[in-house]
């Protein structure tokens, strides 16, 4: 008796999905850990910091034996989150198969973490954070790895406790203020020369701020050296 044409179908169909003899079906697993390992190459995390969860991806079957996942696009490196990739399947020197796969790409890192809350101005002492391993994919600023890099910065917008403290946030603090009175140093060669002026900005180390000389009433501009010196060279 003839199989009815149901069941001829059915059977035809399980033929085409079954993966050819001597054949293995490609993995999320093995998909993430090409896409892993992509991220370590081109990008500036560690392995371990480092976690890939394969959203989606179109399911091949590859020759027995050692095939070789290769990322296409993008090129050089990518951002962490949700993104596409375009992998090539090899083996033996021949490309197999081509396939789109979505991933979620995650980076964690050991950051400076607000240990209490910080007011706008307040100057970071070592007691207010602390060093914790978190999840820094979707920061919008670089973070900070050191506590010896913050210890000393000055607030720029109050900072709850728990916070991932990043460049964005802190600054060099402000050693000089608007009217008060500062020494102006003029050098060249073996000459200096020192004089009162009056500081008309507030001004970091480093920054070019206005200066006045009070005895020619004169306006300068000046390099704040530090709170209470402004080269005027």
């Amino acid at each position: 008796m003839k199989p009815s044409i149901p069941v001829f179908v059915f059977a035809m169909l399980l033929a085409i999905a079954a993966p050819v003899s001597g054949a293995v079906m490609l993995t999320a697993e093995r998909v993430g850990t090409a896409l892993q390992r992509h991220a370590v190459v081109h990008g500036p995390w560690k392995a371990e910091n480092v976690e890939v969860r394969v959203l989606h991806f179109q399911a091949v079957s590859l020759p027995a034996g050692a095939a070789k996942l290769r990322v296409l696009r993008p090129v050089n490196g990518f951002s962490p989150g949700q993104q596409s990739f375009l992998i090539a399947a090899e083996s033996g020197g021949k490309e197999h198969a081509r396939l789109w796969v979505k991933a979620d790409v995650r980076v964690f890192a050991e950051v400076v973490v607000s240990s209490q809350a910080l007011a706008s101005q307040e100057i970071v002492k070592a007691n207010d954070v602390r060093l914790e391993r978190r999840e820094i994919s979707g920061l919008q600023a670089r973070p900070f790895y050191r506590i010896d890099d913050v210890v000393g910065q000055q607030v720029s917008r109050s900072i709850p406790v728990n916070e991932t403290l990043t460049h964005k946030r802190l600054e060099r603090p402000t050693v000089m203020r608007r009217g008060s009175a500062v020494v102006l140093v003029f050098e060249t060669g073996s000459l200096r020369v020192e004089t009162q002026g009056i500081a008309e900005e507030n001004g970091r180390t480093g920054e070019l701020i206005q200066v006045k000389n009070p005895a020619s009433g004169k306006l300068l501009r000046g390099m704040v050296l530090d709170g209470r010196l402004v080269s005027v060279n």
